[in-house]
């Protein structure tokens, strides 16, 4: 019997232990309500506060967050490590990848080649290609313009890609449109051009094409010379060939180190960049301090203003349109990578912006909290979506929960049937029909997933959207 009622307090001391960690883990989310705007210090004294702590509920090592305040940068804040094993906190110098973000500096790529008069918007892209075509299909190939694929409205399928471990041999762009690579679709009209926003990573990897077709120079050669140099992103490239110590690890759900991850397709996914860096990015797309022009004699303003109009819906060329709860509008793209979750926006009449990079999977909710927390900032009030994933947060939390009062009733159950030397499976549940088969299949999934967790560095290819 003692056995029994240490067993039982052993099941209920793990009950406990999950419920702590769920309650507190709405406690911090709970907290982000309390954040009153006022001055840029009170903001970066809410991160402090937070971030660390949020960085630990939800497993993200590293994690830096830059602040523009009125055109100008007020705080670069990094929290945490770029390498875990090295104990190696971040820092300013720390690389780090950016995912999708990539494509806003590709269209700066493109739009530099328009003032050059080399390309025109409302050219056909089939004009520009020499090496490879779309294909046929019933939709007219001519109606996919330079304009429609910088702003996702060419009607192209691929939304995303998958990265290349690190020692792999890279694709070509020739074999990554054709899908010639393993698990990969090839790049084809599937909607009327012009039609709608349909977000297609395989329309800014066909925009890399044309970019070389027309330079006769490699993708990642043409940006360091036209637009990352000029804008003074020293420590920035889009090559796969980064020997920087300064690259910061990436890691998964569990905490597991990653590859960092090689692509093809450089244009949609492959920026890697330090946060002063990416920050002269976002101040060169709006008018900062005195002497300092929007575009920064890389782009002429008009460009500028070109870019950041919607084509249709909120997408504008490499960049997304927002309406905050107080009018102003939000320019903005998000990235996301397996071990990278990034995001930027700024507020061009006020002339404010954000920058976030995280390292690790897990850093999908912390970059949304910290976003909210701008916002909130920013305008007086959360997001409007904000309650949405609240909801979403405590359904989770709650189905949880049942799981784990579920697994410890069956705990309890066990023990006491193995004290009477009975024991105990779940195939003793009583399972009719075609049920036994769900089960089955749910519990070798289950160990499959678990145990693969444990494999970062097999043959696990990497998404970017």
């Amino acid at each position: 019997m003692n056995k029994i009622f240490r067993s039982s307090t052993a099941v209920i001391a793990v009950l406990a232990l999950v419920l702590s960690l769920l309650c507190d883990n709405s406690t911090v989310i709970a907290e982000s309500k309390t954040l009153h705007s006022g001055k840029v210090e009170v903001f970066k004294s809410k991160l402090d506060k937070s971030v660390t702590e949020l960085q630990k509920r939800y497993g993200v090592p590293g994690a830096a967050v830059g602040i523009i305040q009125n055109g100008k940068v007020e705080y670069i804040l990094n929290y945490g490590l770029e390498d875990s094993k090295e104990n190696k906190p971040l820092s300013d110098n720390t690389v780090f990848q950016v995912a999708s973000m990539s494509k806003s500096l590709t269209a700066w790529g493109i739009m530099k080649l328009v003032e050059d008069g080399k390309i025109s918007l409302d050219d056909p892209a089939e004009k520009y290609l020499i090496s490879w075509h779309i294909p046929d299909s019933k939709f007219n190939k001519d109606e996919v313009t330079i304009k429609r694929l910088l702003s996702h409205t060419a009607g192209l399928s691929v939304h995303g890609y998958l990265g290349i471990e690190p020692g792999k041999r890279i694709p070509t762009i020739e074999e990554s449109l054709s899908g010639k690579v393993f698990l990969q679709e090839s790049l084809e009209i599937v909607m009327q051009p012009g039609s709608a926003v349909s977000y297609s990573g395989g329309g800014y990897t066909l925009l890399q094409l044309i970019i070389e077709e027309i330079t006769g120079m490699s993708f990642d050669q043409y940006m360091e010379k036209e637009i990352l140099r000029p804008l003074g992103m020293e420590n920035s490239t889009f090559s796969n060939a980064v020997k920087n110590s300064n690259l910061s690890k990436a890691y998964g759900y569990f905490g597991q180190e990653l590859p960092n991850f090689n692509f093809t397709e450089e244009a949609a996914a492959g920026l890697k960049t330090t946060m002063p860096d990416f920050l002269k990015f976002v101040l060169a797309g709006m008018d900062g301090i005195p002497g300092e022009i929007r575009g920064r004699n890389v782009l002429r303003s008009q460009s500028i203003d070109l870019m950041h109009t919607p084509v249709k819906s909120d997408s504008g060329l490499g960049v997304f349109e927002k309406k905050l709860s107080d009018e102003s509008i939000l320019l903005n793209h998000g990235g996301d990578n397996r071990g990278w979750h990034s995001f930027y926006g700024f507020i061009p009449e006020k002339k404010d912006g954000i920058v976030i990079f995280t390292n690790s999977d897990n850093g999908i909710d912390l970059r949304q909290d910290i976003y909210n927390f701008w916002v909130e900032y920013e305008t007086g009030t959360l997001p409007a979506q904000y309650q949405a994933m609240e909801k979403s947060r405590h359904i989770y939390l709650a189905v949880a929960f049942a799981l784990g009062i579920l697994l410890a009733v069956y705990l309890l159950f066990f023990l006491i049937k193995l004290k009477q030397g009975r024991r105990v499976f779940i195939s003793r549940l009583q399972l009719q029909g075609g049920l036994k088969n769900i089960a089955g299949l749910i519990f070798i999934w289950l160990l499959v997933l678990f145990i693969t967790g444990f494999f970062p560095n097999s043959r696990r290819n990497n998404i970017t959207r």
